[in-house]
């Protein structure tokens, strides 16, 4: 079954949980809320590595960070973003079906 990421993301953003940005993203992660972390392909290399060197199930998401932005409704890009609660979202099967989009 194929899935719409771009769909689940906007449902994970109206119905659940997300923090916006690296620093809150590695915040949610030491903190153990994040349940996903979705990474746009321009993430600097730093801030991917920093983000991976943490326990955490991540999602590589194709686009760039505009995009990214955009399709969770924001005006601004969004470089990395963590979910705490998925809400009525699917969003955890994009780590099932491989982590790719």
């Amino acid at each position: 079954m194929e899935i719409d990421v771009a769909r689940t993301l906007r449902t994970t953003v109206r119905t659940g949980k997300v923090y916006f940005g690296a620093k809150r993203t590695i915040k949610s992660i030491i903190n153990g809320d994040a349940k996903l972390v979705v990474l746009a392909s321009n993430c600097p290399k730093e801030i991917r590595a920093e983000i991976t060197s943490k326990e955490s199930v991540i999602y590589d998401f194709k686009g760039d960070s505009t995009e990214l932005g955009s399709l969770c409704g924001k005006t601004y890009a969004v470089l990395a973003l963590s979910v705490i609660d998925v809400g009525s979202s699917d969003i955890m099967a994009l780590v099932k079906n491989g982590g790719e989009q």
